[in-house]
């Protein structure tokens, strides 16, 4: 393949969405995150969706990369998400066929298609220290104070505030505060792209960053609404932490 023929990392996005909308894997109430970082900044994933409450992060590695990280990044990104695929060129294939493990997804990139490779499997469960760094300092602050627990500003506080409360209640409030930061962005770009063809110039527009002020005007608002509709989550929040204090 000559240079101008090689794959770029926007242009393997490309294909993976296509793919994913090929399948039904994505829809209307899939949400989209390019490049997110996670592990306080220390990582970041190429591609992650949010489908159907499964978190599942893809590691895109192009023509143009190495293998030299991978095994920190699967390492990591397994710590965090239901789900790790490795979208791989195909020069790479043979040797992550041995370095990849079965529980982690791996497809090959064969322009113009994506071949599934390995399908990989569900993660059991994230663990909470995990789901809260998916979590701003102002949102678990504002959780802690819905659900009554006492904490100071600070981000450990915080932290170790929220820790205690059951795996799947925490887990419903981090995937509503992704939703509040990644639903509009999203359907802004579904919408967009709607039955046509994904290329590489679309991938630009799921950048947090690649937006005019009425749309950031309209995710404030919606932050906004969240927070002051949140009382629906707080019951069961309150239920849980009474039924995990009734068994110390």
């Amino acid at each position: 393949m000559s240079r101008s023929e090689r794959l770029l990392e926007s242009d393997i996005k490309a294909l993976i969405l296509n793919r994913l909308k090929a399948k039904k894997a994505i829809n209307s109430k899939t949400l989209l995150m390019n490049e997110l970082t996670i592990g306080n900044f220390a990582r970041r994933v190429d591609l992650a969706i949010l489908h159907e409450g499964k978190l599942i992060a893809f590691e895109i590695k192009s023509e143009a990369d190495s293998l030299t990280r991978l095994n920190g990044q699967l390492s990591t990104y397994q710590k965090y998400f239901d789900k790790v695929i490795v979208v791989a060129d195909t020069k790479f294939i043979k040797k992550l066929k041995i370095l990849v493990p079965d529980n982690i997804g791996l497809w090959e990139v064969k322009k113009p298609i994506i071949k599934v490779i390995k399908r990989g499997k569900l993660n059991k469960k994230i663990e909470n220290s995990k789901l809260l760094d998916f979590m701003d300092v102002v949102d678990m602050k504002k959780l802690a104070s819905q659900v009554k627990i006492d904490s100071n500003n600070s981000r450990s506080s915080l932290e170790n505030a929220l820790l205690p409360i059951p795996n799947s209640t925490l887990r419903k409030g981090v995937l509503s505060t992704i939703d509040r930061k990644f639903s509009l962005i999203s359907s802004n770009f579904l919408t967009m792209v709607g039955n046509d063809c994904i290329s590489n110039n679309h991938i630009r527009y799921l950048s947090r960053y690649h937006r005019d002020r009425a749309v950031q005007k309209e995710e404030a608002n919606r932050a906004k609404s969240f927070w002051l509709d949140f009382d629906s989550h707080i019951q069961l929040l309150k239920d849980d932490i009474k039924s995990m204090n009734s068994l110390t």
